[in-house]
């Protein structure tokens, strides 16, 4: 039984080279909190932080979170090595511990205010004295909204009767379809979705777009790593292990090169 221990440890040993086995740990967050269970959630970012361990010869350790708030109080003590999450975390951690993004999803993400026909409100500007329902405080659909009005010249505690958060969007529309509330935003994707499935709901208006996910690393991690790391994620589409990491993932397109010039913007935009 000894024997057989040795030879376990022996070869978990070889796996990584001499110096190379300092563990990178790898937090992600989802974005937006959803029903699901915690563990096909992180299922679902497994395959990341192996193929990361896989091509860095390095062991990477992976921490899920649907929590922004738990998250972005984890980067402000710079307690992950890698992260991957949602542009307002991303604007945080870049203004409060130095995180820099060096990849993120292509496209953009938007914020859209939703309202039922039947309640004559066509714009936002119809919407003062309503009751406005949002997600999540901290989910980037309320982070989105809450700028478009601020940039509108909206203050929302005196222009609405109420401000209503509920934790899922799927709630906070369902509260929109019930009466609960007269406008809603949420993410612009969902929001398109839902008033294609419910009639007698339409979207009014749109927020600013954002750049989507990214994945950024601590200021602790060297430039060469850095480097690598971002040459590696940006190559996934090209080899067999990378597009089947990227298809469990549900991001086929892989991911694209960025830099702080496309979050800085957020910190003023979002008001951090």
């Amino acid at each position: 039984m000894m024997t057989k221990y040795f030879m376990v440890l022996l070869a978990a040993l070889l796996a990584f080279p001499v110096g190379a086995t300092e563990r990178l740990f790898l937090g992600v967050n989802t974005g937006v909190p959803a029903q699901d269970e915690q563990r096909d959630i992180t299922d679902k970012y497994k395959p990341l932080a192996d193929y990361l361990t896989a091509t860095l010869k390095r062991p990477v350790k992976l921490e899920v979170s649907q929590n922004l708030s738990a998250s972005e109080r984890r980067l402000k003590k710079d307690a992950f090595d890698l992260f991957l999450g949602p542009p307002q975390v991303i604007a945080q951690a870049m203004k409060s511990a130095n995180y820099v993004p060096i990849v993120r999803y292509p496209g953009k993400l938007k914020a859209a205010f939703v309202a039922m026909e039947s309640s004559g409100i066509k714009n936002l500007s119809d919407a003062k004295g309503k009751r406005l329902g949002l997600p999540d405080k901290d989910s980037l659909a309320s982070h989105l909204a809450l700028a478009k009005l601020r940039f509108s010249r909206i203050n929302p505690e005196s222009y609405f009767a109420e401000v209503f958060n509920q934790r899922f969007q799927d709630a906070t529309l369902n509260a929109l379809k019930m009466g609960r509330v007269d406008v809603v935003a949420v993410t612009a994707g969902f929001a398109k979705k839902w008033v294609g499935e419910h009639p007698g709901s339409r979207v009014i208006e749109e927020s600013y777009e954002v750049p989507h996910f990214a994945f950024a690393v601590s200021e602790d991690v060297s430039e060469a790593d850095s480097q690598r790391i971002q040459q590696i994620l940006l190559d996934a589409p090209n080899t067999v292990e990378g597009r089947t990491m990227l298809e469990k993932m549900g991001r086929k397109d892989g991911f694209i090169a960025t830099s702080k010039d496309d979050y800085t913007p957020l910190i003023k935009l979002f008001g951090l």
